[in-house]
């Protein structure tokens, strides 16, 4: 999403009709990298916003605000102290540079009118704002760039500002000029690159993304040789050519967002061509537009990261004591020898002579053979031998919990798992809040709210207890104590999964239910759905539980793959399919084996975790894991 000359051009040129004489009353920093400003303007409140965030550096008027931090940071004082009730004389974009210079007047101690200046710099990683007295002389700037980051500029208090170096390309108006004599304004070291190329390099202000759709209008591929092409297309990209140009030089915006899969992607200041584009009232609301889809986008990422983390680490804890109860399982199967040496050391412990390190004895599985038993120095054959057994005896002690753990455990991880799967295929901030709900609500994460001072703050995650143990027994009572917690506290309205299924609609308008999670799981399968309803899960993997509502009717079988197919978009299949197309190329579809049934065949397991359940009298389809064209309900 990246801002160009041409559409800083027209931003400033927005914000200056907009906000010239306007009086700053609040200055706000609630982010590294964000300023906002409150300002009226003839009646009017509006706030300012000047990002230099190196993914998205912009300056608009904004409708969003985020929350303040208690303590502002030192810059946001320092804008307080000089700029707070100050009047913005200008606001403005010093040749189609990715620069905008806002010019204010404010009076100092004395009550002398002063002049100060804010510079946004929209640069990717050199994004800056900085702030300049009159004399051009930095005050201070956002992001300090010293000698030891930067040998060409140094952007540090009390040095004098100096503009980023010029890049040497045609100015608009130039290349006006030029277009008007019939020639194409590209410079002569491009005329050797691609069309798309020549034109970037050559034209000051553009972007890839201007410079693209000028070749989709003039019918010309981008990539093609600027030196290649005939006279029809130098005269097709003449005429398109001047045409932007003369709309950027005569200030003509027709602000639009670009939309790629119904989302909005990115804006320009003109009219584009290529895509799919809508127009907006101003630059500002592209800006808002654009800029909260990828806020939000980002927020979602975070959320899941966070969840996945949270729900990694406890597979990781529980995997490491499954490992551990296995190999207890492991040694204690050799336990049966323990118990063999011990009964031949009591049985035959007449032949034990005193001292003796080992004693020989017939072997009675297998007349004929000596067997040889280490004994420990100072101990008896009869000591040995009590030792053995008790020595046999703990390890099948050991054998039946590690057993008992085990089973425990696998059923853990399978549920972790499944909760991985549920935040990878998680799509929107429903989906996150309903494993949020689940985590919390079966011990993955407690949460803290007006708990007792003992409790406070508490987590609980799957494989660990309160203590920090690996104990499964500390879990259990660790997690059931914070539970009982939650339930003596908690308000059944306000705690109450508040998410619905996905739903969408197969062939025929049959609706399909897909759970969110695995609480949702349990409530899709065994109460919202009928027992003549179809009921869908991926074979022997982690995946959601999927409802075919039929009503009473047969359902065809397109709609019986269609809703395989919405289980296996949901489930997690390591599966592809290799198909051939045209041209050769082979594409990669994921499917899997999907498992289905009425819903009146499928059990829960006694005690199990939400989600868990056991099936009978089945079919099973491989079909490609994707969702129905078919729009879903609202």
């Amino acid at each position: 999403m990246p801002l160009d000359g041409i559409s800083a051009h027209f931003l400033a040129h927005e914000l200056d009709t907009r906000l010239s004489g306007a009086r700053i009353d609040k200055i706000y920093q609630p982010s590294r990298f964000e300023i906002y400003f409150t300002v009226r303007s003839n009646a009017e409140n509006f706030k300012l916003l000047l990002c230099c965030d190196p993914q998205n550096p912009r300056v608009q008027i904004t409708s969003s605000m985020r929350e303040n931090p208690q303590m502002p940071p030192n810059f946001c004082m320092l804008l307080r102290k000089y700029l707070q009730g100050a009047r913005i004389l200008s606001i403005e974009c010093p040749g189609y540079e990715r620069i905008i210079n806002i010019t204010m007047s404010t009076t100092d101690e004395l009550h002398d009118t002063t002049i100060k200046h804010l510079v946004i710099e929209m640069m990717g990683r050199y994004s800056n704002i900085i702030f300049l007295n009159a004399e051009n002389r930095i005050m201070d700037a956002l992001v300090h760039v010293d000698s030891s980051t930067s040998r060409v500029r140094e952007i540090m208090p009390a040095r004098i500002y100096e503009a980023p170096p010029s890049q040497d390309k045609i100015l608009p108006e130039q290349a006006r000029d030029t277009l008007s004599e019939g020639k194409l304004p590209i410079s002569e070291n491009s005329q050797s690159r691609p069309v798309g190329k020549a034109i970037l390099d050559s034209l000051m202000g553009f972007s890839p993304l201007l410079s693209n759709d000028i070749c989709f209008q003039a019918g010309i591929d981008p990539r093609k040789g600027f030196a290649t092409l005939s006279e029809d297309e130098k005269t097709s990209l003449q005429k398109v050519l001047l045409s932007v140009i003369s709309d950027i030089t005569e200030l003509q915006a027709h602000p639009t967002v670009l939309y790629i899969d119904n989302e909005p992607k990115d804006w320009h200041a003109l009219a584009l061509k290529d895509g799919l584009h809508r127009s907006v009232d101003s630059l500002s609301v592209a800006l808002d537009t654009v800029s909260g889809f990828h806020e939000e986008q980002l927020r979602f990422e975070n959320r899941r990261r966070q969840l996945r983390s949270i729900v990694s680490n406890a597979l990781t804890h529980v995997s490491k004591k499954l490992s551990i109860h296995e190999s207890d399982m492991s040694e204690a199967s050799q336990a049966d020898k323990l118990k063999e040496q011990g009964e031949l050391l009591l049985a035959y412990q007449y032949l034990d002579a005193h001292g003796q390190n080992q004693l020989t004895i017939p072997d009675y599985p297998d007349f004929g053979q000596t067997t040889v038993i280490p004994i420990e120095p100072g101990m008896t054959a009869s000591e040995q031998g009590k030792l053995y057994l008790k020595q046999y005896r703990k390890a099948t002690s050991r054998y039946e919990a590690a057993q008992r753990f085990v089973k425990e455990e696998t059923e853990e991880v399978n549920y972790l798992q499944s909760l991985l799967l549920a935040i990878d295929a998680s799509s929107e901030e429903e989906d996150l809040q309903a494993i949020d709900y689940e985590l919390k609500t079966e011990g993955v994460q407690e949460t803290n709210a007006k708990e007792s001072k003992n409790h406070a703050q508490e987590k609980y995650y799957p494989g660990k207890s309160k203590s920090g143990k690996s104990s499964s027994r500390s879990l259990r009572k660790a997690a059931e104590a914070a539970r009982q917690r939650q339930q003596k506290n908690k308000n059944p309205k306000k705690d109450q999964d508040q998410s619905e299924p996905r739903r969408f609609f197969v062939d025929g308008h049959f609706e399909v239910l897909s759970g969110r999670n695995n609480i949702q799981n349990d409530r899709l399968t065994f109460s919202i759905a009928d027992k003549e309803d179809i009921w869908f899960h991926a074979k022997n993997m982690p995946g959601t539980h999927v409802i075919l509502r039929t009503n009473g009717r047969t359902p065809s079988d397109k709609a019986l793959v269609e809703a395989a197919s919405i289980a296996a978009y949901y489930s997690k299949s390591n599966k592809a399919f290799a198909g051939e197309t045209e041209g050769n190329k082979t594409e990669y579809e994921f499917r899997a084996d999907i498992d289905y049934c009425p819903v009146s065949h499928v059990k829960k397991i006694p005690k199990a975790k939400p989600g868990m359940v056991i099936y009978e009298d089945y079919n099973t389809l491989y079909v490609s894991a994707q969702l129905p064209s078919h729009p879903e309900k609202n």
